[in-house]
Formats: structure tokens, C-alpha cells, sequence
């Protein structure tokens, strides 16, 4: 996965700060990691919700990682 482009979407786009923005691309290689996959798509929350190592996260962990798949679909993963 390539996040320069998507760094710049979530700056431009989205108007997040750029510690905001690298903090989103953090938390898509986290999940990533999680799922032990290369990339991110349309089903990647409904496999974080069946994932053991995601249930054992916080409410707010969870929540994070989910408005930072949620963000990396709307951006398209270009």
C-alpha cells in the first residue's frame, strides 16, 4: 500500500493536521498487521470484527481502527 497520496487526500480533502493524517496511515498499517494482509478493501471491518487479537482492543482503539479502514475505502486505496 502506498500512503503518500493518501497523506495528502486526508490533508487536502479531509483537513486533518498532518500529526491527525499520520496517525490514520499508522493505524491502516496496524490493521494490516492484524489481519496479516497487504491491503485494505471493502470487507477489512467485517474481518476486524471477527479477528481475536481486534476484540481484545479497547472500544476506542476499535473505533479508531475502524474510522481509519473507513477512510482508507472512501479514499478508493489508490
Amino acid at each position: 500500500m502506498s500512503y503518500d497520496n493518501f497523506f495528502n487526500w486526508l490533508l487536502d480533502d479531509k483537513k486533518l493536521s498532518q500529526r491527525a493524517a499520520k496517525d490514520v496511515i499508522s493505524r491502516c498499517k496496524r490493521i494490516c498487521k492484524i489481519l496479516n494482509v497487504d491491503k485494505i478493501g471493502d470487507s477489512t471491518i467485517e474481518k476486524l470484527n471477527i479477528n481475536t487479537e481486534f476484540s481484545e482492543k479497547s472500544m476506542f482503539i476499535k473505533s479508531q481502527l475502524r474510522r481509519a479502514c473507513t477512510l482508507w475505502v472512501e479514499f478508493g486505496g489508490k
